[in-house]
C-alpha cells in the first residue's frame, strides 16, 4: 500500500513539474450536463470507484462527482453581532461587500495583493448598502480583503480571487 501512495505522489509531482494541470473528470456509464440562466447541473450514473487517498501533503478523491469549490473566508468571525457578505468571489470587474450590524455604523475595507501590498483603502458607511470596489485596475489574481470596524478591529479576511 505504501507503494501506492509514492507512485501517486509521483504521478502528481510529474504533472506538476512539467507545467500541466490536472482537470476534474469522472469516468460513468451514463451522464448529462445542462446550464441556463448562469446555472448548472451535472449528473452520472455508474461510477466505478469511490475512495479517497490521502497523504500529509495531497488529498486524491473519486466517485460521486466531487465538486469544484474555493476556500474564500480566511477565518471565523471574531463576533456575532454582524453579518458580512463579500460577492462574487471569484469577480472578474468588482466585488461587494455587504456589512449588516446594529452596533457598527462605519467600517474600512482594506485589499492586499500576495505581496503584503496595501491595493485598496476605502472607509464606508454601513447604512448605506453593499459597497462596490472596482477591480478593473487590478491583474488577475489572489488578494487578501479584510473588513475592519471604524476603531480598527478587523471583523473577518476574505480571500478575494480576480480573474
Amino acid at each position: 500500500m505504501k507503494k501506492f501512495y509514492i507512485f501517486i505522489v509521483m504521478c502528481f509531482l510529474g504533472v506538476y513539474a512539467s507545467g500541466q494541470t490536472i482537470s476534474s473528470y469522472v469516468i460513468a456509464s451514463a451522464g448529462e450536463s445542462a446550464e441556463a440562466d448562469g446555472i448548472s447541473i451535472s449528473w452520472t450514473l455508474g461510477e466505478l470507484a469511490i475512495e479517497t487517498f490521502e497523504t500529509s501533503d495531497i488529498i486524491l478523491t473519486q466517485g460521486f462527482q466531487q465538486g469544484y469549490f474555493e476556500v474564500t473566508s480566511v477565518g471565523e468571525p471574531l463576533s456575532n453581532n454582524f453579518d458580512l457578505k463579500v460577492f462574487p468571489n471569484p469577480a472578474t470587474e468588482y466585488v461587494m461587500v455587504e456589512l449588516q450590524s446594529d452596533e457598527i455604523k462605519d467600517g474600512i475595507i482594506q485589499m492586499y495583493d500576495m505581496n503584503g501590498r496595501l491595493v485598496y483603502n476605502e472607509k464606508f458607511n454601513v447604512t448605506q448598502g453593499p459597497n462596490r470596489i472596482e477591480l478593473s485596475d487590478l491583474s488577475s489574481s489572489q488578494y487578501i480583503l479584510k473588513v475592519s470596524n471604524s476603531s480598527g478591529e478587523v471583523l473577518q479576511t476574505f480571500k478575494l480571487i480576480k480573474r
